[in-house]
């Protein structure tokens, strides 16, 4: 049995935060904790996985080199079953108990990390609601970590990590793993040669619907069902406002288009598709963001389809610019570059440029191209200036071994806090009275809300945020 959250919160999350002082105070910036810092010798990582079921299993590869050492889920069936849609994708697939049968198991990550000394590095892969919490316990008790995207439920989550991050210079990475790829590097260049000119619009697309619920979405089913024996309904809710177990309609796929669990599609696909976006213009906070169209919203699940746009300030070399995305269906204008009878993309990001316009493709950023072909064929291939890719988890794993630097990750926690803060902005203008946005964009914070509104935030159940 679990002890009480805000019993552990209290005893443990202050003696943490004492532990770290010292460990700083002893390693300099260099935070990064005794065994980490000596281990650019062969030694694997020590990994503590947070989340054993959907995302993890895409994980084994990286994790199979290193030593997992514990394994965390609040559904104990899930360490001896292997996810259900991986499974189907690979009938061969070992469940993580399986697969790393020498793991402690854990239903609840705050008992994991009541024993930070027995592993270096966490890797989370739980529903949105959860990162934060898992997060920040990780990075201060010293961790490196990796985390899947979005890297926040909120952007004030995302604030606090990126802050917290650079504070303690510690090895993160978000796991947008088109960072890895070839497709922003591409438009990099194309970019910074000029062949586009300065940005004024950006428009990223999906064809997926934003919530999978249909139109206006499902509202919270009334009653409650047995809660299974191998679930921790209580901590799986984690910061979430309470609510009653449903067999079904939450966990364990559903999750991510309610409201008080994740994202949408826009929180699940945007950190991805806008990953060459920030990595090109690299923009900060917008001045205004506006929810532009929207399917009926009823609070509780996403939407089918909306229109956000986001209005970035100008900065160094570069003007001010407005982005876009559109899903369920929709799509932006046909850019007058486009040659007759072709058609845009299933998905994809567009750069409406003052000399030209640039298409990178599908929502991973397979690749850059320049529309129409013939200015492409004009301009010719630009020399890459982004440097080669490590591999998005090598690079991680270089840098909690001290191999590299802290911050070396391309999707550090600086990086994705950025990025994850903005993106959910889009949400909170969802959410909000108001569906247009007035934002500082020295903090990212909301100036137009009446007082005490605030959808960039929430309170959290207690025994959950440190």
């Amino acid at each position: 049995m679990a002890r009480s959250s805000t019993t552990r919160n209290s005893k443990a999350g202050i003696g943490r935060r004492g532990f770290l002082k010292a460990t700083l105070a002893a390693a300099g910036t260099l935070a990064v904790g005794p065994r980490v810092l000596r281990s650019a010798d062969s030694k694997p990582l020590r990994i503590a996985v947070i989340g054993v079921a959907g995302r993890c299993a895409a994980h084994y590869g990286w994790l199979g080199k290193e030593k997992v050492v514990a394994l965390c889920d609040a559904d104990t069936r899930w360490f001896d079953e292997p996810a259900e849609v991986y499974r189907q994708m690979n009938p061969n697939l070992k469940s993580a108990g399986a697969t790393f049968p020498d793991a402690k198991r854990y239903s609840d990550y705050r008992e994991m990390f009541d024993h930070p000394d027995d592993f270096d590095a966490v890797t989370i892969c739980v529903p949105d609601h959860h990162h934060y919490p898992a997060a920040i316990r990780a990075l201060r008790a010293g961790k490196a970590v990796f985390c899947e995207k979005p890297l926040t439920w909120s952007v004030w989550e995302a604030r606090q990590l990126a802050a917290e991050t650079a504070r303690l210079h510690l090895p993160t990475q978000m796991g947008d793993q088109g960072m890895g790829g070839v497709g922003w590097r591409q438009a990099h260049a194309y970019y910074h040669a000029n062949a586009i000119g300065q940005v004024r619009e950006v428009h990223a697309w999906i064809p997926l619907p934003g919530g999978r619920f249909g139109s206006p979405g499902i509202a919270r089913p009334v009653g409650a069902d047995p809660v299974p024996k191998t679930l921790d309904w209580d901590v799986w809710l984690g910061p979430a406002p309470a609510r009653p177990y449903k067999q079904g309609v939450y966990h364990t796929k559903k999750w991510r288009y309610w409201a008080d669990f994740g994202g949408g599609t826009l929180g699940d696909i945007g950190p991805h598709t806008f990953t060459t976006m920030f990595k090109i213009l690299q923009p900060t906070w917008p001045t205004r963001v506006e929810m532009v169209k929207s399917t009926e919203f009823n609070g509780d699940s996403y939407p089918k389809s909306r229109i956000v746009r986001w209005d970035f300030p100008a900065a160094a070399g570069r003007d001010a610019f407005s982005t876009y995305w559109y899903d369920g269906g929709l799509q932006p204008p046909r850019p007058k570059d486009l040659e007759p009878g072709r058609q845009l993309e299933r998905s994809g990001c567009l750069f409406i440029g003052t000399k030209g316009t640039m298409l990178v493709t599908g929502s991973h950023n397979s690749s850059a191209i320049l529309i129409p072909e013939s200015k492409r064929r004009t301009v010719g291939k630009p020399k890459m200036i982004a440097p080669a890719s490590r591999g998005h988890f090598d690079e991680f794993v270089q840098a909690a071994k001290g191999l590299l630097p802290w911050d070396a990750p391309l999707s550090n926690f600086k990086f994705g806090g950025n990025m994850t803060g903005v993106i959910q902005l889009g949400n909170a203008a969802l959410k909000a009275s108001r569906h247009t946005l007035d934002i500082d964009p020295k903090t990212g914070r909301i100036t137009n809300l009446p007082e005490g509104e605030d959808p960039s935030t929430r309170k959290p159940r207690p025994g959950w945020y440190v």
